[in-house]
């Protein structure tokens, strides 16, 4: 195990980050929770693929969690992309069991969507049963995690890991959410329309077909845009 793996990283990031950059990425985001570094999204991955090269396992798992407790956006964000990592050879009930206590703590689309759609996206590539886990998520009280439910469906309609065997449990996925008034949850759902919709869009317009009366404008207006 490394010594101290977390310390090296955060300075890294200490030292990139920029006070006014700070300011207009916190008014951005809007998270109330954390403070801003003022690092840029390709800049946090450069510095935290640098420092996560050559890691086992374990240590990427004890980097990962220690950037998560820091009170910053920019640790978490780099967090997710050692998580994006770690679920690709780690078991999967850890893997699931860090995501699902780290959503607890998410107040931001810009920390939901990553975790949501490329770690939680290549977690069901692996293992089909994290179905079971998404289906309770759907109708769970905290909208994020409703997103979370949306969002591993909306990456396998990505081109590059698209298969129309999919078509079904996208669809399956979305339905539950076509109504939802909360605004992270329809933009969720209709994104994963739209994307899908780039790859059949005779399933896409055959599901708006059958379910346009239960859809949000949000909904029919994010999902529609491709068709």
């Amino acid at each position: 195990m490394v010594n101290s793996p977390k310390l090296p990283l955060l300075e890294a990031l200490q030292n990139e980050g920029d006070a006014e950059q700070a300011e207009t990425i916190a008014g951005y985001l809007k998270t109330s929770r954390l403070s801003f570094m003022g690092v840029k999204i390709p800049m946090i991955s450069r510095i935290t693929k640098k420092h996560m090269k050559g890691l086992s396992l374990g240590d990427l798992h004890t980097l990962m969690t220690n950037l998560w407790k820091e009170p910053f956006f920019e640790t978490r964000r780099a967090a997710i992309d050692i998580m994006k990592e770690f679920v690709k050879k780690a078991e999967f009930s850890t893997s699931l069991e860090i995501i699902d206590r780290w959503i607890d703590d998410i107040d931001t689309w810009a920390l939901m969507d990553p975790l949501g759609s490329n770690c939680l996206g290549d977690l069901l590539l692996r293992e089909p049963s994290l179905e079971k886990t998404l289906v309770t998520w759907s109708t769970d009280e905290n909208f994020w995690r409703r997103r979370a439910s949306i969002l591993p469906y909306l990456y396998l309609s990505l081109k590059k890991r698209y298969s129309p065997e999919f078509n079904k449990r996208i669809l399956a996925a979305i339905k539950p959410h076509i109504g939802d008034k909360e605004f992270f949850v329809g933009k969720a759902a209709g994104w994963g329309l739209r994307e899908l919709s780039k790859r059949d869009p005779e399933v896409v317009a055959e599901f708006y077909e059958k379910n346009r009366e239960k859809m949000t404008p949000l909904v029919v207006r994010e999902g529609y845009k491709k068709l």
